[in-house]
């Protein structure tokens, strides 16, 4: 069903709930962020050995994610977050009762919180507004959508920073987790319910596909340009997720300090992401990829500092500003190049490199800690893997796609 076939109002309330999801989807991730040295403690680990939990978290969002494009093509982007809140908040609160054993906490967050996560975010919202808005808006409308993470590190990370001295992380853990499986799953079931009745659920069976998503872009260079710009993507934000706010207590940055770094990098992912949208319909999407990856490597650079100041706010000032256009621009390309039969596929795929680099990135962080007492050698090693993936996007993203699949007679008009 196209959109202008759709209420304009339904269309907007379902912008705004995935908006919501979106904000909320962040504290997922930030109890375990700005927990992580108290966790490690608690479970009488060193960071590394520590760190596998949120290792095996990154790499299960990824290894999930095209399974969860599957859903989200098939089945409806609606359901999939629904089914997402569901799995999310029973994760938090079972690792949070269950607050003795280390296999339950790794099982609960490091698989079922996955999963969740991945089918709360970036892979069913991209699907949600090409199906509601189609190509020519997707990308501004995407950048709307997933700007809710942005209010989730301006509003919300400084309060995980405020409150964690207050509470336990168990109560952390616990209260988060029945938000996301009560009111929020709640909302999220009404808006699917809706948007079933209006189309927007179930793909047409003369939509379905002929090929599976991965014959469809196996031939296609552009897609594994996009996959190497994303693993490194993927690599960075982990660091951002897991490291950060240890990397700066670490260096005895003040905890005022980090919070407005925070905020600001919110302010900024903001920003960026809805002048990517808008910066796309007028310029080269492959050069302005480019200039993002750039950008985060300049970002990463900055951490080697010794100035507090420039490893806090210049660092939230640059990461900020390429933390969404990459993940925009990606999803644009998706839809461009294989069309909207398997756009959730195609962008899930390309999150599984994104959390491949995430998995590599979160460890590797841990054991550069362990052994080098600092986290420098990653540091290095991100931003050059940033700097790759925008020479990979420069040269190999300025073509169409090399391989007839088709797909292009999916795409929606708006």
């Amino acid at each position: 069903m196209q959109a202008g076939n759709a209420p304009s109002s339904l269309i907007y309330r379902l912008v705004a709930l995935g908006f919501l999801v979106m904000v909320l989807s962040t504290c997922i991730k930030s109890v375990y962020q700005v927990y992580f040295i108290d966790l490690a403690e608690h479970f009488s680990k060193g960071r590394a050995a520590f760190a596998w939990s949120g290792s095996l978290f990154m790499l299960v969002t990824g290894l999930v994610s095209p399974f969860v494009g599957l859903l989200s093509d098939r089945h409806g982007p609606m359901r999939t977050v629904l089914w997402g809140t569901l799995a999310s908040g029973a994760a938090l609160v079972c690792a949070g009762l269950f607050d003795r054993s280390l296999p339950v906490f790794v099982l609960a967050y490091g698989v079922c919180g996955a999963f969740g996560l991945a089918a709360m975010t970036y892979v069913p919202m991209g699907v949600l507004v090409d199906r509601l808005f189609g190509s020519k808006n997707s990308g501004f409308a995407y950048a709307v959508v997933t700007n809710g993470t942005s209010i989730g590190f301006i509003l919300l990370s400084p309060f995980w920073l405020w409150i964690e001295p207050q509470i336990a992380w168990t109560e952390a853990f616990v209260s988060t987790g029945l938000v996301l499986l009560l009111p929020a799953s709640a909302l999220v079931w009404v808006a699917a319910t809706k948007a079933d009745a209006a189309g927007f659920g179930h793909m047409p069976r003369n939509d379905e596909p002929k090929l599976s998503a991965w014959q469809q872009v196996r031939l296609d260079k552009g897609f594994y340009a996009l996959a190497i710009g994303f693993f490194g993507c993927g690599a960075t934000m982990a660091f951002i997720d897991v490291h950060l706010v240890a990397f700066w207590q670490d260096a005895s940055a003040p905890r005022s300090l980090m919070a407005v770094s925070l905020s600001s990098l919110g302010v900024l992912e903001l920003i960026s992401g809805l002048a990517t949208g808008w910066l796309a319909i007028h310029y080269k999407k492959h050069v302005l990829l480019t200039f993002f990856y750039v950008l985060r490597a300049c970002a990463m650079f900055t951490l080697l500092s010794p100035n507090p100041w420039v490893h806090t706010m210049l660092f939230a000032a640059l990461f900020g500003a390429s933390y969404l256009g990459t993940v925009v621009l990606t999803s644009m390309y998706c839809l461009e190049r294989y069309g909207r039969s398997i756009k959730g596929q195609a962008f899930g795929l390309l999150f599984l490199a994104h959390q491949a680099g995430a998995f590599v990135s979160v460890q590797f962080g841990a054991l550069s800690y362990d052994h080098f007492g600092n986290y420098t050698p990653v540091i290095l090693i991100l931003s050059g893997l940033t700097l790759v993936g925008g020479v990979a996007a420069r040269c190999f993203l300025h073509s169409p796609v090399a391989v007839d699949t088709k797909a292009s007679q999916n795409c929606v008009t708006a």
